[in-house]
C-alpha cells in the first residue's frame, strides 16, 4: 500500500472517531511530519472527504429519526425506553451505539390514604449514574444517587403534598450519555385534618375525666380523675394508638383536691417510666403528691410535697422532675412555685418562687400561680399568671414567663405589660423545632369575657408575635398547645356556648396570621362544662386531645386521635 493511501485511510478512520474539525487538523500536521514526501495537492483531498464525512455524521446523529424512542405500560409502572446514535464524549467508545435505558418507577403505598411516607423506588435495566425525580412535573429531587428508596415523599397532611392525582415520573442518566425514563400515579387521599382516625373513646363510669396526655412508644399515658365512694381519686390509663382502646386497667393513685384543665393531675414520661402529679388533700390543706407508674403493674411509691402546696404541670429535665404550681399565702392568694425533685427517691433538690416584692405587695396578698411547664432547648420554662396594677391602679391578672436552667438556676423572667387587652394569662407551652416557644392562655378586657390567646417568644424568651382567637359571645380559654409536623400550633381548651353550658374546642392555626386549618367543637350529650384538657402531637402530625364532658349531670372521659 502507497504512502498516500495509507495516509488517507488514517485521516479517514479519525474524522469517523473524533468527527472534530480541530482533532483533524492535528491529525494532518501529524501525517504530514511521518510522510513528508506527501503532496498538498493529496493532503487538501484527503481533508476535503473527510469535512464531508463530518458533516455527513453530524446531519444524521441530529435527524430525529435516528432516536429510537419507545413507551409501554404494564400494569401500574410505565417504562420508557430511550436510545441515541453516537457515543457520547466520555464514553471511550469507537462509535457504537449508546446502549439503552428501561426504567420502572415504584411508590408504595399507592394509595396513599393517611398521612405518613411515601418510599420511591427506581429499577434501571443497567447501572446509572443518577435519577431525577419529579411529581406533576414540579422537580422532588435532582441528581439523586440510586438507593433504595431514591427518595421518601412525606405526606402530613392533606395539604402537603396535596390530595388528588399525582405522577411520579423518573429521569435516569448513564454515565455514557444513556437516558431513559418511567412514571408512576400516585393517588393521595389524606383525612382532613381534625377528622377521627378511630371512634372517640368515651368512658361513662367510675373515669370522670383527663386532664392531661404525653405520648410513649405506640400511643399516649393519660392522668385523670376517678370517682370512688371516698371521692375523687387522681388515676393513669395508657391507651392504644392503633385502636384507641385502653391497655390494661385503670391505676389509682390517691385522694384528689382539684382536677380540671391548668389544675391537673399532669403527667409526663421518661424512657419506660412514666410519672403523674396531683394535687391531694392533707386535712383542711392541700399538697402535692407525685407517683411513678409502670403500666401493667401496681403503683409505686407517692412522694408529697409541702403543706399548704398545689401542682398544675410536671415535666422531666434529666433525672429530674420539674413540677410547677404554687403555694398558699392566704386566702385565695398564692405565691408561685417551681420544685426540682428526684425521679428516683422523690427528694426535692431545688425550688424557686416568684411573688410582687415586699414593695409592691408589702402583705404578699396578691396571686401568683404557675400553670404550665417545658423543656425548651436546655432550658426549663414555667408560665403562669399573677396579679399587678394597671395604670388606673386596678387589680389584673398578666402572663408571667419564667426561665430557668436544668438545674433550676435563674435565667430570665417576662411579665405580660398588657399591651392590647388589660389582662391575659399563660395556661400552657410547647417548645418549637425551629426554636423558641409558644404559649396559649386566655386575655380580656377588664370585666369583658376571655378570648383564647397564643404568644411566641423567640429562644432568649423574647416575645415576637400575639394572636387572639375571637369568640365575641363566648368565654374562651387554651389549656394545652402543640406543634405538628407541618408547624401548625394545635389548641385545646374549652369555650362556652350557653350560660351553663361550654364546649370543648379543638384548633389548629398557621402561625400568628391565618385562617384556622381546621377546627372542632365538641359539644357533650348534657348541659354542663365540657373541655378538652390535654393533648399530645406525634411525629407525624397526629393530634391526640383528652379531656371530660358531661352526660346526664356525670362527666365522663373522652380521648381523641384526629388527623393533622
Amino acid at each position: 500500500m502507497s504512502q498516500t493511501l495509507r495516509m488517507s485511510c488514517a485521516l479517514m478512520l479519525a474524522c469517523v472517531v473524533f468527527l472534530s474539525s480541530g482533532c483533524l487538523r492535528d491529525l494532518l500536521a501529524e501525517a504530514q511530519q511521518y510522510y513528508p514526501d506527501t503532496d498538498a495537492t493529496t493532503s487538501t483531498a484527503s481533508s476535503s472527504s473527510c469535512a464531508e464525512l463530518d458533516a455527513c455524521t453530524t446531519d444524521a446523529s441530529s435527524d430525529p429519526s435516528s432516536t429510537e424512542a419507545s413507551q409501554t405500560a404494564t400494569g401500574d409502572v410505565t417504562t420508557i425506553t430511550t436510545t441515541g446514535n453516537g457515543a457520547s464524549e466520555g464514553s471511550g467508545s469507537s462509535g457504537e451505539d449508546v446502549l439503552p435505558v428501561e426504567v420502572e418507577v415504584f411508590v408504595s403505598p399507592s394509595p396513599m390514604l393517611a398521612a405518613g411516607e411515601v418510599l420511591v423506588s427506581v429499577w434501571t435495566s443497567r447501572p446509572v449514574a443518577s435519577i431525577d425525580l419529579f411529581d406533576n412535573g414540579t422537580p422532588l429531587v435532582v441528581g439523586a444517587v440510586p438507593d433504595e428508596p431514591v427518595h421518601v415523599l412525606e405526606v402530613t397532611s392533606d395539604d402537603l403534598p396535596g390530595d388528588g392525582p399525582h405522577t411520579i415520573r423518573a429521569v435516569a442518566h448513564a454515565i455514557d450519555g444513556g437516558s431513559g425514563e418511567g412514571e408512576k400515579d400516585l393517588m393521595i387521599d389524606v383525612q382532613p385534618g381534625g377528622t377521627d382516625v378511630w371512634p372517640p373513646y368515651v368512658k361513662a363510669g367510675p373515669i370522670n375525666g383527663f386532664t392531661s396526655a404525653v405520648l410513649r412508644k405506640n400511643g399516649i399515658d393519660t392522668a385523670g380523675f376517678f370517682e370512688t365512694n371516698q371521692g375523687l381519686e387522681a388515676v393513669a390509663l395508657r391507651i392504644d394508638g392503633e385502636k384507641g382502646q385502653p391497655e390494661g386497667e385503670p391505676i389509682l393513685l390517691g385522694p384528689v383536691a382539684v382536677t380540671g384543665g391548668g389544675r391537673g393531675p399532669a403527667i409526663a414520661t421518661a424512657d419506660d417510666a412514666t410519672f403523674v402529679a396531683w394535687t391531694q388533700p392533707s386535712g383542711p390543706n392541700t399538697r402535692w403528691a407525685v407517683s411513678r407508674v409502670k403500666f401493667g403493674q401496681s403503683k409505686g411509691p407517692t412522694w408529697s410535697g409541702p403543706l399548704k402546696s398545689t401542682v398544675h404541670a410536671l415535666a422531666v429535665a434529666g433525672d429530674k422532675l420539674v413540677l410547677a404550681g404554687a403555694l398558699a399565702t392566704g386566702p385565695g392568694t398564692h405565691d408561685l412555685m417551681v420544685w426540682w425533685i428526684s425521679s428516683e427517691t422523690g427528694e426535692i433538690v431545688a425550688s424557686r418562687s416568684f411573688a410582687a416584692t415586699a414593695a409592691e405587695d408589702p402583705l404578699n396578698m396578691r396571686d401568683e400561680v404557675a400553670r404550665g411547664v417545658a423543656i425548651v432547648g436546655n432550658e426549663v420554662v414555667v408560665v403562669g399568671e399573677h396579679d399587678t396594677r394597671n395604670l388606673e391602679n386596678e387589680t389584673v391578672r398578666r402572663t408571667v414567663v419564667l426561665r430557668y436552667s436544668l438545674d433550676g438556676e435563674p435565667l430570665g423572667e417576662w411579665i405580660s405589660p398588657g399591651e392590647q387587652l388589660d389582662e391575659d394569662a399563660g395556661m400552657a407551652i410547647t417548645p418549637l423545632r425551629g426554636g423558641g416557644f409558644v404559649v396559649v392562655g386566655w386575655g380580656r378586657d377588664k370585666g369583658s369575657i376571655r378570648q383564647m390567646m397564643l404568644r411566641w417568644f423567640s429562644a432568649e424568651g423574647e416575645p415576637i408575635a400575639m394572636r387572639i382567637e375571637p369568640t365575641p359571645s363566648n368565654d374562651a380559654i387554651g389549656f394545652a398547645v402543640g406543634e405538628d409536623r407541618e408547624g401548625k400550633i394545635v389548641v385545646a381548651g374549652a369555650r362556652q356556648q350557653l350560660l351553663t353550658d361550654a364546649n370543648a374546642w379543638i384548633f389548629a392555626v398557621p402561625g400568628p396570621v391565618g385562617a384556622p386549618a381546621w377546627e372542632v367543637i365538641r359539644n357533650g350529650p348534657g348541659q354542663g362544662p365540657d373541655e378538652a384538657a390535654g393533648l399530645a402531637v406525634d411525629a407525624w402530625g397526629y393530634t391526640y386531645v383528652v379531656g371530660s364532658e358531661f352526660d346526664a349531670l356525670q362527666p365522663q372521659a373522652f380521648a381523641l386521635r384526629l388527623y393533622p
